[in-house]
C-alpha cells in the first residue's frame, strides 16, 4: 500500500473486509476459494471474516461504506442520475443468485410497513422474492405488473409459491396470459375492470422491483417461451438492447415499434417512467447494453448489480 494516502488505504480495508464477508456469508464461499479470487492468504480471510463479525459489519444483513459504496457507487450515481445503485462483488457463481439476495436485502432496508410492493417477473425477480425475509417489513403486499405468472408458481417445483405464500399483505395478480392472442383479444382483457384495477393499483407501488432482459438465447423471455429466436433476431436487426416487462427499446431507452408491444398484458414503460421508486435487477456483461438503454430511458431509478457489470457501463459511458 505504499503510496497510498490514509483515506485511500481505510477505503480500500473496508472494501476488501465487506467483499470477504459477502463472500462467504452471501455468496457462501470457501475461505480457500475467497482466498484465491482476491489474492490473499487464507489466514487473513479467516482474521478479516473475525474482524467483521467484532466490527458489527456481518449482522443479519452485510452492511458497511466498503459494500453500500464499492468505490464506484456514488460516481455510477451521479453519472447515470440515479436515485440510488447497490452494486455488489461479482460472484464467482450464478450471478442471478447473488442478485437475488443483493435485492431481497435492499428491499428489507428500504421497504416501510405495510408497503405496497409492484414486481415484474423473471428469474432473478423470484429469487429476490424467495430471499426476502418478511419479518421486516411487516404486512407487505405485491401487485404483479404483467400476467402470465405461472412462472412463479411453477419454477422448481413450487419454491415461488412457498415464498409467496409467506407474505402478511395482499397478493394482487393480474388474472390473464402475459401476451393475447391477438391485438383485439389483449384490448379486450385490459379493458376488463379487474384487470384495470389492479394496473391502477400497481402504478401506486411504494417501490418496484423488475428485471432487465439482454437480447441472448438464454433470456429469461425465450426460455419461458414468450417470445421465439426468430422474433429476437427481428427485435435486434431493428437496434434492440433490452426489455423490460416485455418491451423493448434501443440504446438511447427509446421504445421500439413492435408489433407484440400491442399484445402484452401489463403495465407500459411510460407508466413506469412514472412511478414512484423503480428498481432495475440486472448483471453480466450480455446485459450492459439492456442496462444502459434502461437507465438512458429513465425507466429505472435505482441498480441493483455487481462490480464487474457497473465498470462496464461506467467504461460504457466514457467515464
Amino acid at each position: 500500500m505504499k503510496g497510498m494516502n490514509k483515506m485511500t488505504q481505510l477505503h480500500f480495508k473496508d472494501n476488501l473486509l465487506t467483499k470477504v464477508a459477502w463472500y462467504y456469508y452471501k455468496d457462501g464461499l470457501t475461505q480457500n476459494e475467497i482466498a484465491g479470487i482476491l489474492n490473499i492468504s487464507r489466514n487473513k480471510v479467516v482474521r478479516l471474516l473475525e474482524k467483521a463479525r467484532v466490527e458489527g459489519i456481518v449482522q443479519f444483513n452485510i452492511k458497511g461504506s466498503g459494500l453500500h459504496c464499492l468505490g464506484i457507487e456514488r460516481d455510477f450515481i451521479r453519472t447515470f442520475q440515479l436515485t440510488d445503485a447497490f452494486i455488489i462483488p461479482t460472484p464467482k457463481g450464478n450471478v442471478s443468485d447473488s442478485l437475488g439476495k443483493a435485492a431481497a436485502q435492499y428491499l428489507e432496508n428500504h421497504l416501510p410497513s405495510n408497503a405496497l410492493l409492484g414486481i415484474g417477473w423473471g428469474e432473478t425477480v423470484s429469487k429476490t422474492l424467495h430471499d426476502l425475509n418478511l419479518d421486516c417489513p411487516a404486512n407487505l403486499s405485491i401487485v404483479t405488473l404483467t400476467g402470465g405468472v405461472n412462472y412463479y408458481f411453477q419454477r422448481q417445483g413450487g419454491q415461488m409459491s412457498q415464498s409467496i405464500a409467506k407474505f402478511k399483505g395482499q397478493i394482487h395478480i393480474i388474472p390473464s396470459p402475459f401476451l393475447g392472442s391477438t391485438d383485439e383479444m389483449s384490448q379486450s382483457i385490459l379493458s376488463e375492470p379487474a384487470v384495470k384495477d389492479i394496473l391502477h393499483l400497481a402504478a401506486l407501488a411504494n417501490a418496484t422491483i423488475v428485471g432487465i432482459g439482454g437480447l441472448s438465447s438464454e433470456a429469461t423471455i425465450i426460455k419461458e417461451e414468450k417470445m421465439t429466436l426468430g422474433e429476437m433476431a427481428f427485435i435486434r436487426n431493428n437496434n434492440g438492447v433490452g426489455d423490460i416487462l416485455g418491451q423493448f427499446y434501443d440504446c438511447s431507452g427509446k421504445i421500439l415499434n413492435l408489433p407484440h408491444h400491442k399484445r402484452l398484458i401489463g403495465v407500459s414503460l411510460d407508466v413506469l417512467r412514472k412511478m414512484k421508486h423503480v428498481i432495475g435487477v440486472a448483471a453480466g456483461q450480455q446485459k450492459v447494453d439492456a442496462i444502459y438503454g434502461a437507465m438512458k430511458g429513465k425507466y429505472i431509478r435505482t441498480l441493483i448489480t455487481d462490480e464487474e457489470t457497473a465498470i462496464s457501463l461506467l467504461q460504457k459511458e466514457g467515464k
